[in-house]
C-alpha cells in the first residue's frame, strides 16, 4: 500500500481514489474471513457437541462392564466400550485439525481488520489534507458502514437501501456517474467516470444528488450519511454547545447534525428527514429543518446556592477536619 505521506504529497483526487479501492477489497477481504470463520466456529463447537455425546455413551458403557457379571454380556459391554472410544479418538483427531485452521484463521481475520483500521484512517488523513474550506454545491448520500452490514446480512433495520434511495434522490447520468447492478440484498454503483462530477459542469442550475458516491465526489461535495439509528445532539451545527445550555436547562436536538461548514450532514434514518437534509443542502445548507425536534431538559438546582454556601456540606466537613486537627494538637502539646 503507498504511504499515507506521499498520497499526502499527490493531494489529488486520483490518489484518493486507488486507496478507496484498497479499502473496498480490504473490506471485502475482512467479510469474506469474518464468513469463513463463523463457519468455522459453527463446525467447532458442532464437534465439540458430537464429542461430549460420544463421551458420556462411553462412559455408559464403561459403567455397565464394571458391573456386569456375566461373561457374555461383560464382553459384549467391552467390545461396545471400545468402538465408542475409537470414535471419540477419531472425533478428537478432527477437532485438533480445525482448532489449527481456527487459530490460524483467528490470527488472520484479526491482522486484516488492523489493516483495513490502519487503511480507513490514512484515507480520512488524505481527506482532511486535501479538503476544501469552500462551501460545495454537489451533494451525495452514503449509508453508515453499519447500515450496510445490517442490509448486507438480512438483519432487521430501519436503514433505507441504496435501491430506495436512488429512485428517491439520484440525478446522476449513467454514462458519466456509473450505473448500478444488482447485488441481491441491495444494489451498487460500478463503471464510474474518472472526475464524472464535470460532466456536469455544462448544465446550467444542474443540482447534482449522487447515491452510493464514490470517494472523490464525496470529498468534494456535501455529504449526507444516515445513521442506522435515531441519535440525540447537545448542537446542531458542529461540536460547540454553548447555546444549549441556560441557567437551570440545556437543549438537545434529535436525529441532525452537521459540521460547521457544512460539508458533512448525519441524519437518522428516516425518510422524512431524509429528503429535507437532501433539499437543505441543495440549497446550500440554507432554510430550516421542519421536522428536526428539540427537547429542553431542566435541572433542578443544588439545595446549596451561593447564597447559603456557608452551609453546604463540604464546607461544613472541612471545617470540622480543621478544628479537629487543631484540637488534637493542643491535645498532645507535651507529649511529641
Amino acid at each position: 500500500m503507498i504511504e499515507v505521506v506521499l498520497l499526502m504529497m499527490l493531494g489529488n483526487a486520483d490518489a484518493l481514489m486507488d486507496l478507496q479501492i484498497d479499502i473496498d477489497e480490504q473490506t471485502e477481504k475482512v467479510a469474506e474471513l469474518e464468513a469463513e470463520f463463523e463457519e468455522l466456529k459453527i463446525d467447532k463447537r458442532d464437534k465439540e457437541v458430537k464429542m461430549n455425546v460420544l463421551f458420556v455413551e462411553y462412559k455408559s458403557w464403561d459403567n455397565q462392564y464394571e458391573n456386569e457379571e456375566t461373561k457374555a454380556m461383560k464382553s459384549y459391554y467391552y467390545s461396545k466400550y471400545l468402538e465408542v472410544k475409537d470414535l471419540w479418538r477419531d472425533e478428537f483427531q478432527d477437532l485438533k485439525k480445525i482448532e489449527t485452521k481456527y487459530d490460524s484463521m483467528e490470527h488472520d481475520l484479526e491482522t486484516a481488520k488492523v489493516l483495513l483500521e490502519k487503511m480507513e484512517g490514512d484515507f480520512e488523513k488524505i481527506e482532511k489534507a486535501n479538503s476544501n474550506p469552500d462551501r460545495y454545491t454537489n451533494v451525495s448520500i452514503s449509508l453508515s458502514k453499519n447500515c450496510q452490514t445490517m442490509i448486507e446480512y438480512g438483519l432487521y433495520t430501519n436503514c433505507p437501501t441504496y435501491r430506495e434511495l436512488v429512485e428517491l434522490f439520484d440525478t446522476t447520468n449513467p454514462t458519466a456517474s456509473g450505473h448500478f447492478i444488482d447485488m441481491g440484498y441491495d444494489v451498487k454503483r460500478i463503471g464510474i467516470m474518472d472526475r464524472h462530477w464535470k460532466f456536469y459542469e455544462t448544465e446550467d442550475n444542474y443540482d447534482l444528488v449522487m447515491v452510493d458516491p464514490d470517494a472523490p465526489f464525496q470529498s468534494k461535495s456535501i455529504a449526507i450519511e444516515i445513521q442506522a439509528s435515531k441519535f440525540t445532539t447537545l448542537s446542531v451545527i458542529g461540536s460547540d454547545n454553548s447555546r444549549s445550555f441556560n441557567q437551570s436547562s440545556y437543549t438537545t436536538w434529535e436525529n441532525f447534525k452537521q459540521t460547521p461548514n457544512c460539508k458533512k450532514i448525519i441524519v437518522a434514518p428516516d425518510i422524512e428527514l431524509i429528503t429535507q437534509a437532501v433539499e437543505y443542502a441543495v440549497n446550500n445548507c440554507n432554510g430550516e429543518i421542519e421536522v428536526l425536534e428539540t427537547t429542553v431538559v431542566h435541572q433542578e438546582p443544588t439545595p446549596h446556592n451561593d447564597r447559603n454556601w456557608k452551609d453546604s456540606p463540604a464546607l461544613v466537613y472541612q471545617n470540622w477536619l480543621y478544628n479537629a486537627i487543631q484540637n488534637n494538637k493542643e491535645l498532645r502539646l507535651g507529649l511529641d
